[in-house]
């Protein structure tokens, strides 16, 4: 790669890339405002500035130049930091703030507004300008952002946004000079279902959502990379959450999985996170016919009673597992219905699904498959509910597992959990299966626990905890390791980690995992194709 100089930094560049691309990707800031990575370049902000000392002929630019949309060159030598790019900054500030209101003290931008940002580091904090600022209205533009044109720079990311990226048009620029405005047309609320990701994009706080509008302050809320589990496309995400509650999901980016964006369906499923009156809180039995709370200890044991006495094996032992469940408690629920029970009866339901074909990537990322992780079910071997029949399997069973939430509308499943001698019930959340359960496992959701999911595409991802859940509840990772020692007879000598249950996983389907090691995982996840090639690699060298 050739290389060109900012600031006497030598920085890497490929053909035809432009300096302020380069300049980030070698991790160098150059202040700036409509350059997006995802949309064309407009250079109107004018906030990218720099100053080439020499174009890379021995002669230099004759005036500033913005950075975003010129071509870098072998030898260039550009300067960043100079009293005449800092004058022109400071110019460039004074402009865009003729008409911005005084809004930091209550936009939801605040704190992570790029314009407050701009203003204090390279701002004079001054104006030639006296009279009145123009003033428009707000502006409800669709079914999840709202507009606040006051707050406008027209830095057009919206515009091009709609144009280029979901190709919906439904966004643009009216008037000209000082009467330069944006909205949608004809009056029209916006139908695109990926609204969400132009109040990301907006680099002031002109475009905000509707769900977070007034709730917290951004300076308050801690981030934690997750995916979503909406559909099968496991888009990367933050959770974003303050005071155990989670008040936003932002995209986070993947070039292999979602890029920069995520739909507005999937950041609603930080209600589902949040989800407090059908939570599972403390371990129940049914005793005598009803359900009462007990402790932990009491609930294994009565579990340990149970099974000595029925000795369940084989066809008798069925379970069915919701494919909202991770790679690992799948791994677990098999590896106990195996080692301890002789039996391969594990159950989920397979779902056809459509994906749309588009000319637009964003389009691609909804999908009708709405489980995050029935590639890593049919993966492990688990059986899909259109290849065999659970009912049949379901008649002659004494013992049934139900992970998480599965076949829920399926009545004639839910009948038969009626007639089996024992039904333990492991999930976050209530359910018909709870009420249809002998023991009951209070687990965590998604957002409390780690795990690992395998999307659509066989991209494996894990994802952290954010949330600190309530004493009384455990992973269902753990709860299945406890029920497979208390099969096997093994005694656990403290509670388990989940870096050793994803070993454990790893090193016993080697040749699905590749034996990976936990931290190798990463944020942006690993694809099992890449995965299967690497372990050829070292292989074939071996």
């Amino acid at each position: 790669m050739e290389v060109f100089y900012i600031d006497d930094q030598p920085v890497p560049f490929e053909k035809g890339e432009k300096i302020l691309s380069a300049a980030l990707r070698a991790g160098l800031e150059i202040p700036h405002f409509c350059y997006h990575p995802a949309l064309s370049v407009v250079a109107t902000c004018r906030m990218c500035l720099v100053d080439v000392t020499d174009l890379g002929n021995g002669r230099p630019a004759p005036k500033l130049m913005t950075s975003c949309s010129t071509d870098a060159m072998p030898n260039m030598r550009v300067s960043t930091k100079n009293d005449k790019v800092q004058e022109g900054r400071e110019l460039v500030m004074e402009y865009l703030l003729v008409n911005h209101p005084l809004d930091c003290p209550i936009c939801d931008q605040s704190g992570e507004c790029t314009l407050q940002d701009h203003s204090y580091a390279h701002g004079t904090g001054h104006s030639e300008m006296e009279y009145n600022k123009r003033v428009y209205g707000w502006r409800d533009i669709g079914t999840f952002v709202q507009l606040e044109r006051n707050r406008c720079i027209h830095c057009s990311r919206c515009d091009r946004f709609t144009r280029e990226i979901t190709g919906t048009d439904e966004f643009g620029m009216f008037n000209r000079g000082h009467e330069l405005t944006l909205d949608t047309f004809s009056d029209r609320a916006m139908t695109n279902h990926f609204q969400g990701n132009m109040a990301d994009i907006c680099p002031v706080g002109a475009i905000t959502e509707k769900e977070f509008r007034f709730k917290r302050r951004a300076w308050k809320l801690r981030k934690v990379p997750s995916v979503c589990t909406g559909c099968s496309t496991g888009c990367n995400i933050t959770i974003e959450h303050d005071r155990n509650e989670v008040l936003r999901l932002k995209p986070r980016e993947n070039q292999d999985v979602n890029q920069w964006w995520m739909c507005d369906e999937g950041r609603l499923t930080y209600q589902q996170m949040n989800e407090r009156e059908q939570r599972l809180a403390k371990p129940m039995g049914r005793v005598k016919g009803k359900l009462l709370q007990v402790t932990w200890q009491q609930l294994y044991d009565a579990v340990a009673d149970r099974l000595e006495a029925l000795k369940p094996k084989g066809e008798q032992v069925v379970a069915l597992v919701d494919t909202h469940s991770t790679l690992e408690e799948m791994f677990l629920l098999r590896r106990l219905l195996q080692e301890v029970f002789s039996s391969d009866q594990v159950f989920y339901r397979q779902q056809d699904w459509t994906q749309p074909e588009s000319e637009y990537f964003i389009e691609t990322l909804i999908t009708t498959d709405k489980a995050p992780n029935q590639a890593g079910a049919r993966l492990l071997g688990l059986k899909g509910s259109q290849e065999h029949d659970v009912i049949s399997a379901m008649k002659s069973a004494k013992l049934l597992f139900v992970l998480g939430n599965p076949f829920i509308k399926e009545q004639p499943l839910l009948d038969l959990a009626g007639t089996t001698e024992l039904t333990v019930h492991i999930a976050p959340q209530h359910s018909e299966w709870t009420d249809r359960a002998d023991a009951i496992f209070p687990g965590q959701n998604h957002a409390e626990k780690e795990g690992s999911f395998l999307n659509k595409q066989e991209h494996w991802q894990r994802f952290w905890p954010a949330l600190r859940p309530s004493r009384h509840v455990r992973p269902e990772w753990q709860i299945l390791s406890e029920l497979l020692h208390m099969g096997t007879a093994t005694p656990v000598q403290q509670t388990p980690q989940f870096s050793q249950i994803f070993q454990q996983m790893t090193s016993i389907e080697h040749k699905l995992f590749g034996n990976l090691a936990l931290e190798k995982l990463g944020e942006g996840g690993i694809s099992l194709a890449d995965l299967r090639q690497q372990s050829d690699a070292l292989a074939q060298t071996a």
